[in-house]
């Protein structure tokens, strides 16, 4: 595959903490016809750094081989839709550039999907209770609560005569909680947790933070690690997220519980924001592969049981084009 220039990078560890980017960064930055000596050098010191960073790298290596052919297809398609027979040499870099992130894309997308469903078949075999992506399950716990898993969720109930304790391991978990002063009921995700004795809220596990919305009553949320704890009243969120509890904000129980009804309410978000809540439904994955889609702006409400639909509905309404490379991996141009 053609090689294009880009510009240097910093270190990729400092950039993201997830292993398959900084992978990812890497092997795009050493495909560069100007990488320096200085690069290469830091590239093997962290390839060597442990055997997560060696297979993280090994495995983009091999995808990028398996999808050499997939990417070209990509490359063809945009040249043949949206650009000019003839362009200035100064566009024309732009353009290889352009192609070349585009199948990078591909292939970070494509990884991050294989580790995330390795990821998500453990944690099924952990879980007391899972989902699968588009699905809903209601659970009666023995104490009188409900919890509520929403799609692609897992968790694990822990009950003792002390506390009523939730693991969620992934996803988001509406609780109904029957009160109980004595048996405080917890959900956590290891790194923050909200506590209840009578009320109903819900609780979201992103990779990196936790979203706490009340719908009743009142919930303490505090980080694990720290001394810091607010409380949440009706109609407020918060979250947390990078070691620290944000600030309480207002909530539209509405929208951000429309999965409940079976609808996905987006009021002028960004399509990277709908994409990523799109791809929670779906078998699959969606990817935006033309970086100047991410901020456009989307509203609408969509049917959790028809993702497609809700691709479709954006493709219609941005004017923008899509490539199926199969049943689930779609490309956004």
């Amino acid at each position: 595959m053609q090689q294009y220039s880009a510009m240097p990078i910093k270190n990729p560890s400092e950039q993201s903490p997830c292993v398959s980017e900084q992978a990812s960064v890497w092997f795009a930055r050493l495909q560069a016809d100007d990488v320096t000596a200085e690069e290469q050098a830091r590239f093997k010191s962290w390839y060597r750094a442990s055997r997560e960073h060696a297979r993280a790298y090994d495995r983009m290596r091999l995808l990028w081989d398996m999808l050499e052919a997939p990417a070209q297809r990509v490359q063809a398609k945009v040249e043949a839709e949206q650009v000019p027979e003839a362009l200035p040499p100064l566009a024309n870099e732009g353009l290889h550039f352009r192609r070349f992130m585009a199948a990078s894309s591909l292939v970070l997308g494509i990884a991050v999907l294989l580790s995330s469903q390795l990821s998500t078949l453990y944690q099924n075999w952990q879980s007391d209770y899972h989902t699968a992506p588009g699905e809903r399950l209601t659970v009666a716990l023995d104490d009188g609560s409900r919890i509520t898993l929403n799609t692609d969720t897992a968790l694990n109930v822990d009950f003792s005569e002390a506390q009523r304790r939730i693991e969620l391991l992934r996803g988001e978990g509406y609780f109904d909680v029957a009160p109980n002063k004595s048996r405080p009921f917890i959900v956590t995700n290891g790194t923050a947790s909200a506590r209840a004795v009578g009320t109903a809220f819900s609780v979201r596990d992103f990779a990196d933070a936790l979203r706490v919305i009340v719908s009743e009553g009142m919930v303490e949320v505090s980080a694990n690690n720290a001394h810091q704890a607010v409380l949440v009243h009706l109609n407020q969120q918060v979250s947390y997220q990078q070691g620290q509890i944000g600030p309480i904000k207002s909530a539209n129980i509405l929208e951000a519980l429309a999965w409940q009804r079976g609808q996905l309410i987006f009021n002028r978000q960004p399509l990277s924001a709908v994409v990523d809540e799109v791809n929670r439904y779906r078998r699959g994955q969606i990817l935006l592969i033309n970086p100047e889609l991410k901020e456009r702006i989307v509203s609408g409400v969509f049917d959790t049981k028809e993702p497609n639909a809700a691709v479709d509905g954006i493709k219609a309404t941005l004017k923008i084009n899509s490539l199926n490379l199969s049943e689930r991996l779609v490309l956004l141009y």
